[in-house]
């Protein structure tokens, strides 16, 4: 199996050898890389800092800690990733770190430059590593270590981090913890001065690296198989293949893996590795449609955190993937970045031989979606509540099938709707789904049933006909048109309401223009939705001819 170096050409069946004898770091290495780490811990703890001060004080090192792959258990055989994280006592704040921590690398890479001997390697490319944008301080500054064993050097990158948790070690898991643990509760006020701080983007993500590493290291070890296998693909067919691209970052990889492995086996610790290298392969095909997050160390009890939480969420197809980073809900991992690069190689890759038995069948993935299932509580205001587990990629019309079921209230006599702060309010159509609608988070649903709907309107279309729809007083015309798209098929952006002749603007409430119980309103088509129309009529016209 040494010899079989190339993965596309390696069958499904031998993927687990492939990890064990081409992936799997042996002891010797890893060794090596644990005493650089300790090395170099050992002097930013105990000689870098020595008679340093900052603004009067004595800067100390409160700790050093390991992060990147090697950390978490997921680096590859002779590759390695190793982050250097020290927390100074000059950072007293997010701000402080922010502004502070130019001077702090530079002084950090002259004090190496002069020391670099008491770490008993030879050392090399003592480079700062500039921000993309000149307005934004490097966040750290790296270093090489030959290996004194393998041709292979060691990377190192050190970054001067703000001790924003405040303790010693980090929190566990959230599932591991009952709803009111102090140190959760804690941990929440942590993250409320993480957004009050204004920086965005992962700004801050190093100071919450901990958590990082606890959300992946206690993994089962068939996992982080997995794990290693699909960075190794990351690696050596989409960041080999195309150099200079702006490529998410592994870490979106290993989050998008564990998602699948999660969700596709319910955490189970013994599975097919080709199949679960198949389902991160086509979750990356359709990246559009993913919208995950985690409420393992945040959620959205707290009303600053889940606002915010919510508002990461709800972003449009365009801009995702997205995946919050467990540790740092402001960390869209792999936000900005190509990702139609990765996808176009996983559609390759689903063709080559790894992803196929030998005898040629080709593998079958997990279930899998592109957000997790999420409760969904059915409100009928003063009567009676309904709770569903569903999925944001669910058609809505499998509700209303429920809500028939388990109420007796007809589909047709139905109206679901939803109200989120700052957000408009909206009716929800049968035919589409959560997703549609930005939601991949717990909401609460209103449902309206209209022969008890205290008032109602009635509008008028071209052929004379007429329909009954339920509103509230509340409502808006906007609303109204939802109701009709869900009822007829017409999209809102083609339809145009009247009331006494006078146009009906989308963003005003029924009661604005003095509409009351029994109105009625003219429906008419757009000019463009009447072509539409036309041609769709003489389409069916030509079918049926």
């Amino acid at each position: 199996m040494e010899t079989c170096k190339d993965l596309y050409t390696t069958s499904a069946e031998e993927l687990d050898v492939f990890v064990a004898h081409m992936l799997q770091p042996d002891k010797e290495w890893k060794d090596e890389v644990k005493d650089v780490f300790e090395r170099t811990a050992g002097f930013f703890r105990e000689q870098c800092f020595q008679d340093y001060t900052m603004r009067g004080k004595k800067v100390k090192v409160i700790k050093v800690l390991k992060g990147g792959s090697c950390s978490k258990g997921v680096d590859l055989k002779h590759t390695s990733d190793v982050d250097v994280l020290v927390f100074l006592s000059c950072f007293s704040s997010y701000e402080d770190q922010y502004k502070l921590r130019d001077p702090i690398i530079e002084f950090m890479m002259e004090k190496l430059e002069k020391c670099q001997k008491s770490l008993a390697y030879d050392i090399t490319n003592i480079s700062k590593q500039e921000s993309s944008k000149k307005s934004v301080p490097p966040r750290s500054f790296n270093f090489t270590v030959q290996s004194r064993k393998w041709k292979k050097p060691i990377h190192l990158d050190v970054l001067p981090v703000f001790n924003a948790l405040g303790e010693e070690n980090p929190p566990l898991r959230q599932e591991n913890y009952p709803a009111l643990n102090p140190r959760l509760t804690v941990q929440q006020e942590v993250y409320e001065k993480l957004l009050k701080s204004g920086r965005r983007h992962g700004e801050f993500t190093p100071s919450f690296s901990e958590l990082q590493r606890s959300f992946v290291k206690h993994r089962p070890t068939k996992l982080k198989s997995l794990l290693r296998l699909v960075k190794y693909w990351y690696r050596e067919y989409v960041k080999n293949k195309y150099p200079g691209k702006r490529c998410p970052p592994k870490y979106a990889l290993e989050l998008l893996t564990i998602y699948a492995w999660e969700t596709g086996t319910q955490k189970a610790e013994d599975f097919s590795l080709a199949k679960g290298f198949v389902t991160v392969m086509k979750l990356l095909m359709y990246y559009r449609r993913i919208c995950i997050c985690w409420t393992d160390y945040y959620n959205f009890e707290n009303h600053v955190v889940g606002h915010f939480v919510k508002r990461q969420l709800t972003t449009g197809r365009k801009k995702r993937p997205v995946i919050l980073d467990p540790a740092d809900p402001t960390n869209k991992v792999g936000y900005k970045c190509e990702w139609y690069m990765v996808a176009k190689e996983a559609s390759y890759c689903l063709r080559q031989t790894c992803s196929q038995m030998k005898d040629g069948r080709h593998i079958s993935s997990w279930r899998k979606k592109g957000a997790r299932n999420i409760w969904v509580i059915l409100t009928y205001p003063g009567l009676w509540e309904l709770k569903f587990y569903v999925n944001a990629y669910d058609p809505i019309q499998q509700m209303k099938k429920e809500i028939e079921r388990v109420k007796k209230i007809p589909i047709a006599d139905q109206r679901l709707s939803f109200e989120e702060p700052r957000r408009k309010p909206k009716v929800l159509m049968g035919h589409k789904n959560l997703a549609k609608y930005r939601v991949s988070y717990q909401i609460q649903i209103q449902v309206l049933d209209i022969n008890s709907a205290r008032c109602k309107i009635h509008v008028k279309f071209p052929d004379d006909t007429y329909h009954t729809y339920p509103y509230e007083s509340k409502d808006t015309i906007l609303m109204v048109k939802q109701q009709i798209e869900d009822h007829k098929g017409l999209p809102v952006m083609g339809q145009l309401l009247r009331f006494q002749g006078q146009l009906l603007s989308e963003g005003k409430n029924l009661k604005d223009y003095g509409i009351k119980d029994g109105d009625t309103l003219e429906f008419q088509l757009t000019r463009k939705q009447k072509r539409k129309s036309e041609k769709k009529k003489k389409k069916e016209v030509l079918v049926r001819a």
